[in-house]
């Protein structure tokens, strides 16, 4: 088991690098998205009051440096 960045792109992942298979070889896959706030609708999730904008954001930002720290290691 090993963590493989990859873009996807046109209906197909494509690996940052060549990876140690068989051509023809089946695989299993758990896709994890990267962080990205364009996604996020934060005023539409926070819409209840300001402070919950204010809490989603800060949360969001504090996910996000998380997971940029782990990929930096």
């Amino acid at each position: 088991m090993r963590a493989v960045e990859a873009l996807y792109e046109d209906g197909t992942l494509k690996p940052d690098h060549p990876l140690p298979l068989r051509s023809g070889e089946r695989v299993g896959v758990i896709l994890v998205r990267r962080p990205d706030p364009a996604r996020w609708d934060l005023v539409r999730i926070a819409a209840a009051s300001d402070e919950d904008l204010e809490l989603a954001a800060s949360g969001l930002d504090v996910w996000a440096a998380d997971l940029d720290r782990e990929d930096s290691q």
